[in-house]
């Protein structure tokens, strides 16, 4: 199995794309680390992986606020005794309006949950990764943040944020053999699309490839899942 042994953190891990990576993830061997900020959903998904035999913890967890952020991190760690994998889904879109129309707090809301919170997950993530010099950190983008998309402003600042984010980290990083890519999933069926387009599970070979020894020499990438699938094949 490509993942046999590593552990995986995965943020927004209780549904949508979180959660099918996380399945995938637990088919290919990976012990789970997930959180997400509704128990309810979290803890159904931990259920259903631990029915596949997979290792899976949950916790809830506020990617906005840093001690919530520490604290999920540090009792997967103390959990696992390592961290091989990071995956930053968590996410949030507003309903497009156009900039003059778009309030200051639905701004503030969607740069702190899309942007700010994969700073500090990263942040509290590497340390370990740092001591292990190994990892590899994927970032969830989106086709908003590589085009202009008129009426999405803070939406499409945040990954157009998250993608120099991630090539700056990864040329930060990459003399410890950290990797630091990120996926453009498409059109996926979740909360933020009105659960319309492709299903979550089509989308996850690409995370796969990215977590798995596959990829050690791919960094500071944007992989688009379906581009990338159809070349894989």
């Amino acid at each position: 199995m490509k993942l046999e042994n590593k552990v995986a953190l995965i943020t927004g891990g209780g549904r949508g794309i979180g959660k099918a990576v996380a399945a995938a993830f637990a088919r290919e061997g990976a012990k789970l680390a997930l959180c997400a900020r509704t128990a309810d959903e979290l803890q159904q998904t931990v259920a259903e992986l631990r029915g596949m035999n997979a290792t899976a913890e949950g916790w809830t967890c506020d990617v906005t606020v840093e001690s919530s952020v520490r604290q999920f991190v540090d009792d997967a760690q103390r959990t696992y005794g390592r961290i091989d994998i990071l995956v930053n889904n968590a996410g949030v879109m507003t309903r497009p309006v156009p900039l003059i129309d778009l309030e200051i707090r639905k701004w503030d809301y969607t740069i702190a949950v899309n942007l700010r919170g994969p700073f500090l997950v990263t942040q509290a993530v590497l340390p370990f990764m740092l001591k292990q010099k190994s990892g590899s950190i994927i970032n969830v983008s989106s086709m908003i943040g590589r085009g202009a998309y008129a009426n999405f402003a803070a939406y499409a600042t945040s990954k157009w944020g998250l993608e120099g984010f991630s090539q700056t980290l990864a040329t930060e990083v990459a003399s410890s053999h950290i990797r630091v890519n990120s996926v453009e999933p498409g059109y996926v069926a979740t909360k933020l699309t009105g659960y319309r387009g492709s299903k979550p599970e089509s989308v996850t070979d690409v995370f796969v490839y990215l977590a798995s020894d596959e990829s050690k020499a791919v960094t500071g990438q944007m992989l688009s899942s379906s581009n990338w699938s159809s070349q894989s094949k």
